[in-house]
């Protein structure tokens, strides 16, 4: 139905889309292997070009990169229209309404040169209508004047009888074939089969007999594609680097049960891999595993965005996606190896990687000349190079640390967390708003003095520094890098992270104590406050005193810093931070590492430039805000001048000198931060002066602007880095540590663990009954119940907890009664049948050790454990005899031996034991229920062994 009106006016038409198929210009144009379906319900009218194109692409589930429409009579030749824009998409209305509101849509998915072929058919027709009847000597007439007799003058030829004539003047049959004829004489075109593309969206590609492929992957790509998107169960029957077979439903005999067959092997007139013979037909109903059609890289392939957008993607999380948007059930391990092929195709191989470190230092030194790149090898005695370490510091970095930084630098090394083993040793600065600076980095193998030597030699050669003096130099208490540090920079001063003393200090002296009076000894900014902090530590405990001072204070404390560094730093936070920027490209290969902390270096430096630029400011934000901070607390001191630009500012019980003209005071820590502080901010107050003039000028908006000034010139794609032609350089060899490899870092027991309970972690168990460390009441030796050995609990089998163990003992005890209730009875009728009043005497003197023999049973479950158990006599158990059960006198029988002292056990029994094994060694006393002659019922034990 083409819409509720032919009239031209209506919106509403009849399109007849063809999709997924091809042209084919061969014997004429023509559109094959397509899918029809028909659109009528749409008001076409009220849309443009491009709202059409989305409709189509909706209809037929991908994209139309060229639209072509034909009217239904005419041939493709001469009605076959593009549609490129609203014009032609008007003009595709008109022709429709035209046409009684029906026209056909087709769709190029190859964008194949379809009008072109148009106009050479429209040629060969041309040619052929204008051309004549004239043989070759026609041709001739028009040059000679040559007379030819009328045609039924001609003679025919005669055939000769000679048969040798004959035999030499046959014609062969080929010659008497037209010569207008192509077909046999190779002159005719090949079919022109279309060639695979790549780009076409997964769940559109489809077969097609003839399609041309670069190699046997491209095909099984497609394979793989056409199965998971259609649910077709496709197996290969032969697959190997020159032919591939395609069934489909594999059968348990090895065979084909659904008809569909492809066929591909290589071409031989060029080097195309080409589907040969295809029977497109399925019988088979959907599957959703598809065994090796769908494999890890098939899965990697389409997972590379997504682990480019999500590194940390879990192998969990793909394989429900993989459900979700495949609808294809896949297994953990097989979505493991997917992303390792991921990440592979995304960085390369780690080969590879390390090949390449020549050419890439070799980059950098051409894109950034001045910098500093080494790189050092081991060689073996087979002359295998092994990469040992690699060293890294840009010209515009190094630039502009000289120009705008404080001459504090922090050092410290990370491991790498990748399939790349080995640390990172970085080398940080601070520039004027008091953030980070990377100067220098570097990879290598290990960290150790010999290594730290090496960085430090090349880092002080970069930066002009010689033996380090006028160079402060913070770092944790590695103990490589402390030697390092005393042989390559004796000059230098050497402070420690006062966070790393303080937690191996903690290990031997915890408690609120300790670490108040140790930070406030580290931030003590004067010798006299600092002893007198330290004595405090003595009076509490002398060897944690002794544990301090044996840390040199000189590297620690605030009390013993050089003045005029501008910087009162305790801590190594700067290099912190440093690591936790790149804490994700420590989990790349080694280049891909190198590259992200070059762009983020490369990147960082242009922002803080262009951020600086917009500053109005003498001094930068970072400083003012702890000028505003200071402010607050100017309330409680007062200033008492004693000259030009002195004074004394006091306050309850601190007095401290300032003097202005040469920025010092007695607290020392305007000399230590460059900063004025809290007293002397009181007597700038004291004069209405600015502040912010009293502030050292590494600080400064202008310093910062020389800090970054200079830029880190871009680098060339790895395929145009200068080639190496040296021997290429291996990974280092790996050491496999005992147990998993550790990913995230040991947190200290100070850290915060996010719980809403105080963790118990590092703490010494003490016993509840005998107050001894090591051990709790379970496990005390002077516990009643000892230690306890109960069994570990099975799954589907019940085992009875301890508040059981007594329900589980009598229940035991009532099946062992019910199993030898039949031979308690026999028993009694021997015994009856001897017919003889048993002696009241006799019967008493019987009943007492039975009675304790019931108190106490005697259960052995193992040849080498005895459990010993008290069970009660079951009250119900017991049942009077009738009268004439009891005939003669009691046989005499021994009674069980009572048992000695027993303890309840503590681990019950095993319920996995069979009854029978444990009953044939069970001791166990009976008791007999008898009566005597005045009808009292007296227990007769019987023992069982």
């Amino acid at each position: 139905m083409a819409g509720p009106s032919n009239a031209k006016g209506s919106t509403y038409i009849q399109v007849d889309v063809h999709y997924d198929g091809m042209f084919s210009p061969i014997p004429h144009l023509i559109y094959y292997l397509n899918q029809k379906t028909s659109i009528t319900d749409v008001d076409f009218g009220g849309l443009n070009f491009k709202e059409f194109i989305h409709v189509l692409e909706d209809v037929t589930k991908g994209k139309c990169p060229v639209v072509y429409y034909c009217l239904g009579h005419k041939s493709m030749r001469d009605g076959l229209t593009p549609l490129k824009n609203d014009d032609d998409y008007r003009r595709f209305l008109d022709v429709a309404h035209g046409n009684e509101g029906k026209i056909n849509v087709y769709i190029d998915h190859y964008n194949d040169s379809v009008l072109d072929w148009i106009e050479e058919e429209k040629e060969e027709k041309n040619v052929d209508s204008e051309s004549s009847d004239e043989d070759k000597d026609s041709v001739m007439s028009d040059a000679l004047s040559v007379d030819h007799e009328p045609d039924e003058e001609v003679i025919p030829l005669t055939k000769s009888d000679d048969p040798f004539l004959n035999y030499i003047s046959v014609v062969p049959r080929d010659e008497f074939v037209d010569e207008d004829d192509d077909s046999d004489n190779g002159t005719k075109e090949a079919p022109i089969y279309p060639y695979h593309d790549s780009t076409q969206k997964w769940d559109t590609m489809q077969p097609i007999l003839g399609m041309r492929f670069c190699n046997p992957q491209e095909l099984k790509q497609l394979v793989s594609n056409y199965a998971v998107a259609n649910g077709f169960n496709l197996w290969y029957e032969k697959n190997d680097k020159t032919r591939l077979l395609v069934r489909c439903c594999k059968t348990s005999e090895g065979k084909a049960a659904c008809p569909f067959r492809l066929w591909a092997t290589w071409m031989s007139s060029e080097k195309s891999f080409q589907i040969k013979s295809l029977r497109n037909e399925h019988n088979c109903a959907r599957t959703f595993k598809f065994g090796s059609v769908v494999t890890y890289s098939w899965i990697g392939k389409h997972f590379v965005n997504d682990i480019l957008e999500n590194p940390k993607l879990s192998c969990r999380e793909m394989r429900d996606k993989v459900g979700e948007i495949f609808n294809v059930k896949v297994s953990v391990g097989q979505c493991r190896n997917a992303k390792k092929f991921a990440l592979n195709e995304i960085e390369g191989s780690l080969n590879t990687h390390y090949e390449k470190l020549w050419s890439y230092g070799a980059e950098i030194l051409r894109a950034n000349p001045g910098s500093t790149v080494k790189i050092g090898t081991d060689t073996m005695p087979d002359s295998t190079i092994y990469f040992s370490r690699m060293y890294v510091c840009i010209k515009g970095v190094k630039d502009g640390w000289i120009e705008g930084c404080r001459r504090v630098i922090g050092v410290d090394g990370c491991f790498l967390k990748g399939i790349c083993r080995g640390e990172l040793l970085s080398a940080v600065g601070r520039d004027a708003n008091n953030h980070i600076y990377p100067i220098a980095w570097a990879v290598v193998a290990v960290e150790n003095k010999e290594t730290w030597k090496w960085f430090l030699n090349l880092l002080l050669k970069d930066i002009n520094m010689g033996n380090g003096a006028g160079l402060t130099l913070l770092s944790d208490q590695h103990k490589g890098l402390i030697e390092a540090v005393k042989e390559r920079v004796p000059d230098a001063e050497h402070r420690q992270c006062a966070r790393h003393v303080y937690a191996n200090f903690k290990k031997k002296f915890k408690g609120a104590a300790y670490r108040k009076l140790f930070w406030r000894a580290a931030k003590a900014t004067t010798v006299q406050r600092f002893e007198g902090l330290m004595k405090e530590i003595r009076a509490i405990d002398v060897q944690a005193y002794d544990h301090l001072m044996e840390r040199d204070p000189k590297s620690w404390s605030r009390a013993f810093f050089v003045l005029d560094r501008s910087c009162d730093a305790i801590e190594n936070g700067i290099c912190e931070s440093f690591n936790a920027a790149i804490v994700h490209a420590r989990k790349k290969p080694i280049i891909t590492m190198l590259e992200e902390i070059r762009r983020f270096v490369m990147d960082r430096m242009y922002c803080k430039r262009l951020k600086g630029q917009k500053w109005n400011l003498a001094i930068c934000p970072s400083i003012r805000k702890k000028i505003v901070d200071k402010r607050k607390h100017l309330r409680y001191w007062y200033v008492i001048p004693s000259g030009v630009q002195q004074f004394e500012v006091r306050s309850v019980h601190e007095v401290y000198a300032v003097y202005l003209n040469q920025r010092t005071c007695a607290c020392r820590g305007w000399q230590l931060s460059g900063i004025p502080c809290i007293h002397a901010m009181a007597a700038i107050s004291y004069l209405n002066e600015n502040v912010e003039d009293y502030v050292a000028t590494w600080f400064t908006t202008e310093m910062f602007g020389n800090c970054y000034k200079y830029t880190i010139n871009p680098l060339n794609g790895s395929e145009m880095w200068p080639s190496w032609e040296g021997q290429p350089m291996l990974p280092p060899k790996r050491k496999r540590l005992p147990g998993r490899p550790k990913v995230n870092r040991k947190k200290a027991a100070s850290e915060k663990e996010g719980r809403h309970t105080i963790s118990k972690k590092g703490a010494i168990t003490k016993c509840s009954i005998c107050r001894e460390p090591g051990h709790n009441k379970i496990t005390c030796p002077l516990s009643k119940e000892g230690p306890s050995t109960k069994a570990k609990k099975k799954k589907g089998k019940h085992v009875p907890d301890v508040e059981d163990e007594s329900e589980f003992e009598i229940e035991e005890m009532d099946e062992v009664e019910n199993e030898y209730e039949s031979e308690s009875e026999s028993e009694i009728e021997e015994l009856a049948e001897d017919g003889d009043e048993p002696d009241q005497g006799q019967v008493d003197e019987q009943v007492e050790p039975a009675v304790e023999a019931v108190e106490a049973v005697e259960a052995v479950v193992e040849p080498d454990e005895q459990v010993e158990a008290v069970v009660e006599p079951d009250q119900e158990q017991v049942h009077e005899p009738d009268q004439d059960q009891v005939h003669g006198p009691v046989v005499e029988e021994p009674a069980a031996q009572p048992v000695v002292e027993v303890e309840q056990r503590a681990q019950p029994l095993k319920r996995k034991r069979k009854y029978s094994e444990r009953i044939t060694k069970v001791a166990l006393s009976r008791v007999v229920n008898t009566k005597d002659g005045c009808g009292l019922s007296v227990n007769k034990p019987v023992t069982l062994e």
